[in-house]
C-alpha cells in the first residue's frame, strides 16, 4: 500500500505518527552510514594511528571544520598537537559560565580530532609583577627573599591549577558522554615536595612513596577518575629524589592507577631511561626563538615541545611593525617581557633592544614569506617546522578555551580548532626547513655516531 493510499484510511494523528516513524528510520540509516566519516560526537582516532612513514603526511584538502586528522597525526592514540589549557587566574571566584564556555570549546577541539589535553600553570600575574620592579630592586633582594617569593609563586600556581582541574574536568564530564571523554587523553602534573618526608600523628615517614601516593590520590579526586592517563613529574635540580619518585610511579602504574609516566624539563643526561623506567615523553620548551633544548642533543626521550610560539611572539602580534622605533611603549614592554622569558638566554650578540628586534624580525620575515608560499598562517609554519624536525616530536599549544569570555565581550568567535587543523594540510619542503634552521641558529646533527679509533690496538686483528 502506498503512503498516499494509507493516508486516506488512517486518521490524521495516526498518519503523522506513521510519517514520523518513517522519517526517523530514514535519518537513523543516514546517521549510521555517516559514522565512518564524522559528526559532533564521533571524532575517533583508532583509524589514524599510523606512524610508519618517516615524514608526517599532509592532506592539502583536509576539512578544517570537523572530522578526524590524517593518518600519522597520532602516536599511541595521542594527537601530535596537545592542547595546553590556560586556566583563568581567579578560578576560585569564577562562576559556572566560564567553565561551561571552556567545555563548549573543548568539545569543538575534540570533534576536530584533537584528543590530548593538559592544564598549564598560570604565569602571567608573576611576570607582570616582576617586570614592574626596577633592576636595582631586583639586585638588592637577598637569596632568602628570592626563595620565599618562588615558593609563594609555586604555591599560587599549584592552587590555581588544582582548582581549574577540579572545576573544568567536573564540567566536562557532566556535559559529555562517557565514551567521548574516554577517547581523550588528559595529563596531570603531580606535585611532590623536594623532601620526601612527612609527619603523621607525630611519627616522621621518610620515603616509601607516601607523598607520591598522596599526590596521585589528590589528582584522582580532582579529576574524578579511577586512573590517570599520564602523570607528569617536573624536574627540580635541587632534589635528589627523582628516581625514587619514578620508582613509586612505576608501582602505581602496575597497580592500574596510572596509564603512563612522563617527565618535564629532565636534562638529557639524567639516568631515568638507563635505569629502565618507561618514560612516554619529556616535556621541554622550544621554538624558532629558543632552540637550545631541541638542538643537536640526542637522548632516548620522545619530546613534547611546549611554548612553540614563544608565548605569542611567533604570531601576528607585532607584524605591523618593521622597525623598533615604530613600536608604542606598551608594545616594547610586552615584546621585551616575552623575549626575555621565552627566548634563548645565551644568545651571542644580543646586547640591546634593537639587537633583539633584528633577530626577531629576521625570523618573522622568513615566516611571513613562507606563509604566503604555502597559503597558511605564520603560526602554522612555526608548528609544522617543529613536527618535521623529528618524527617523534609532539607539541603543546596553549589556549584559554574562550574562558577569558572574549567572545562574550564582542570579540571574535573561538576558532583555535580551525587554526590547528591547518598545520596538517601542508608539508614544508627540505629547502624551507633548512632556511628556518639557519635564521633560528638551529644545528641538527641527527643520531650520534661514534668514530672508530683505528689507533686503538685492541681493535687490531
Amino acid at each position: 500500500m502506498s503512503l498516499l493510499a494509507a493516508s486516506s484510511i488512517l486518521s490524521s494523528d495516526a498518519f503523522y505518527a506513521h510519517q514520523s516513524r518513517t522519517s526517523s528510520h530514514h535519518y537513523t540509516q543516514l546517521y549510521l552510514s555517516s559514522i565512518a566519516e564524522s559528526n559532533f560526537w564521533i571524532a575517533r582516532t583508532q583509524n589514524n594511528t599510523s606512524v610508519d612513514s618517516s615524514k608526517l603526511p599532509a592532506i592539502p584538502r583536509l576539512d578544517r571544520e570537523t572530522g578526524t586528522l590524517p593518518s600519522g597525526a597520532y602516536v599511541n592514540q595521542n594527537c601530535l598537537i596537545a592542547i595546553g589549557i590556560q586556566p583563568p587566574s581567579n578560578s576560585r571566584n569564577t562562576d559556572g559560565e566560564i567553565w561551561r564556555e571552556g567545555v563548549k570549546n573543548c568539545l569543538r577541539l575534540i570533534d576536530s580530532g584533537f584528543n590530548t589535553f593538559r592544564m598549564n600553570d598560570y604565569c602571567e600575574i608573576f611576570n607582570n609583577n616582576e617586570n614592574k620592579k626596577s633592576r636595582y630592586q631586583k639586585k638588592q633582594r637577598s637569596p632568602s627573599s628570592i626563595a620565599i617569593k618562588r615558593m609563594k609563586q609555586y604555591n599560587m600556581q599549584r592552587e590555581i591549577r588544582h582548582e581549574a582541574e577540579k572545576n573544568f574536568y567536573s564540567a566536562l564530564q557532566h556535559s559529555t558522554p562517557k565514551s567521548v571523554v574516554q577517547s581523550c587523553h588528559f595529563s596531570v602534573l603531580i606535585d611532590v615536595p623536594s623532601a620526601l618526608s612527612s609527619q603523621i600523628d607525630g611519627d616522621t615517614v621518610y620515603g616509601n612513596g607516601y607523598l607520591v601516593r598522596e599526590s596521585i590520590s589528590n589528582a584522582l579526586i580532582r579529576t574524578k577518575t579511577d586512573c590517570l592517563d599520564t602523570a607528569v613529574l617536573r624536574y627540580c635540580k635541587d632534589s635528589p629524589y627523582h628516581l625514587d619518585i619514578l620508582d613509586t610511579l612505576s608501582d602505581l602504574q602496575l597497580e592500574g592507577l596510572i596509564k603512563s609516566i612522563s617527565t618535564k624539563d629532565f636534562p638529557s643526561e639524567h639516568r631515568a631511561m638507563s635505569c629502565g623506567f618507561d618514560i612516554s615523553y619529556n616535556d621541554i620548551c622550544g621554538s624558532l626563538m629558543n632552540t637550545n633544548n631541541i638542538q643537536s642533543e640526542v637522548d632516548d626521550y620522545r619530546h613534547l615541545i611546549s611554548s612553540p610560539l614563544a608565548g605569542g611572539l611567533l604570531t601576528n602580534q607585532f607584524c605591523q611593525y618593521q622597525e623598533w622605533i615604530q613600536l608604542p611603549v606598551s608594545a616594547k614592554k610586552a615584546f621585551n617581557s616575552l623575549f626575555d622569558s621565552r627566548c634563548s638566554s645565551n644568545d651571542e650578540g644580543i646586547a640591546g633592544n634593537i639587537d633583539k628586534w633584528k633577530r626577531y624580525r629576521s625570523i618573522m620575515d622568513t615566516l611571513e614569506d613562507m606563509a604566503l608560499k604555502y597559503q597558511v598562517s605564520v603560526e602554522s609554519i612555526s608548528l609544522r617546522w617543529l613536527l618535521q624536525l623529528d618524527e617523534s616530536n609532539s607539541i603543546s599549544v596553549g589556549t584559554k578555551l574562550g574562558m577569558d569570555m572574549a567572545e562574550e565581550q564582542g570579540g571574535s568567535a573561538y576558532s583555535r580548532q580551525c587554526d590547528l587543523r591547518e598545520v596538517f594540510t601542508f608539508d614544508l619542503e627540505d629547502y624551507d626547513i633548512k632556511r628556518l634552521q639557519h635564521v633560528s641558529g638551529f644545528t641538527y646533527s641527527g643520531s650520534k655516531s661514534e668514530e672508530i679509533d683505528f689507533n686503538n690496538k685492541a681493535l687490531w686483528i
